[in-house]
């Protein structure tokens, strides 16, 4: 069977302490006579299994999770074109990934081709459709559903053009085969490392709105996976979620501060994607309440980690190893273009915050390398494992 999935390294290991948590934390809130607290005790110590897997999620990895199994062939594809097909180039993150898919494409001798799809249907089916006009050796999306251009993708996969999906969850209506492959990025586990981030900072008692993303069913997911977290880990917090669009990006700022106005007492304000980030925190201005509120993000770009070491709005932002992605989405399109199976890819995440963000050279070089994330080795090992020059 053909088949991809994604899981953080960071919560996959911590998640035994976490889930411990669960049941103690359960009774944040809970009050007993004269209004104290009726498990002090336990809510303490859930705190502090939480604190430790938080604490965990903000270190860097001892190596980046590259496959062992070598891609034989990658040679015949020499001179082949591979199209990357971003939902929006307005996020800076596809930016990075694009760059780093460059390198790694043209490491084998292959070119790329950078389609932006707008974020609008007709335009990611309008790519496609180019793609495979242009008898590309493979395609590559990146955050876009496959229902999204269900039509144009068929037709590519129906002239043996093989399809790679990523950042989105994979689609049962149109599962894994010999020409379709997915990727899992770690929206999901970003949000939900936030979460875990804002209840342990509020103690317990965080007032949250989140600037969810309706771009697609897995961005919505990412963030009903971040109300689930709160709920079952601290149902003493309250969570309101203000929906947004990339295709309303004009509308975020208003909305945001109306959201805001709308619900007393909101202490910390979640965007989405840093793609998003420069609006909310024009909203939260807009709202006179920025005084009030910590700012936190996931995806983290430069700018966000730039806004965490100037102590500007953001207190947490969670990061996604982008310039690995563009790696392991070249090794999968190698695979598919060959006919082989794909292995299973980790796309690491990080959770950068005012404490640790000096560990880290907040520059578009330092992003590039990967380095963020762990040892900036893997374009050597993935080089290894296509047969192709090491220089």
């Amino acid at each position: 069977m053909y088949q991809s999935r994604s899981f953080s390294l960071r919560r996959t290991a911590t998640a035994v302490a976490a889930g411990l948590a669960v049941t103690a934390l359960a009774a944040c809130g809970a009050t007993g006579p004269a209004g104290t607290s009726a498990t002090p005790a336990a809510d303490n110590a859930a705190l502090s299994d939480l604190k430790k897997s938080v604490d965990q999620m903000s270190q860097a990895l001892p190596a980046y999770p590259v496959p062992t199994d070598k891609v034989d062939g990658v040679s015949s594809l020499r001179g082949k074109t591979v199209y990357y097909i971003p939902i929006t180039q307005q996020a800076p993150q596809f930016a990075v990934t694009a760059t780093a898919l460059t390198d790694a494409l043209k490491a084998a001798g292959v070119n790329l081709q950078v389609c932006n799809g707008g974020s609008n249907p007709s335009q990611i089916s309008a790519c496609v459709s180019q793609a495979t006009g242009a008898n590309a050796g493979g395609i590559i999306t990146d955050s876009i559903p496959y229902g999204m251009a269900a039509n144009a993708l068929d037709a590519a996969r129906a002239k043996k053009i093989p399809v790679l999906i990523t950042d989105q969850i994979p689609d049962s209506a149109h599962p894994a085969d010999a020409t379709l492959g997915y990727i899992q990025g770690a929206g999901g586990d970003m949000l939900k490392a936030v979460a875990d981030w804002i209840i342990v900072d509020s103690g317990g008692t965080a007032n949250v709105l989140i600037n969810g993303s309706t771009d697609s069913p897995s961005t919505k997911s990412y963030v009903d996976q971040a109300k689930q977290e709160f709920s079952a880990k601290c149902p003493g917090c309250k969570v309101t979620v203000n929906e947004i669009s990339s295709a309303n990006y004009s509308l975020i700022a208003s909305s945001t501060s109306s959201a805001i106005l709308r619900t007393p007492g909101v202490n910390y304000v979640v965007s989405e994607f840093d793609q998003y980030l420069q609006p909310t925190l024009q909203g939260v201005q807009q709202s006179g309440k920025q005084t009030s509120i910590k700012g936190a993000s996931t995806a983290a770009q430069v700018s966000g980690l730039q806004m965490l070491s100037g102590k500007n709005f953001l207190y947490v932002d969670a990061s996604q190893a982008s310039p690995y992605q563009g790696w392991a989405s070249a090794d999968a399109i190698f695979r598919l273009m060959l006919g082989k199976q794909l292995p299973t890819y980790t796309i690491p995440q990080r959770l950068f915050t005012r404490d640790n963000v000096s560990t880290v050279s907040t520059d578009a070089a330092a992003e590039g390398t990967g380095s963020w994330h762990g040892p900036a080795d893997f374009p050597d090992k993935f080089k290894a494992l296509w047969g192709v020059s090491q220089g």
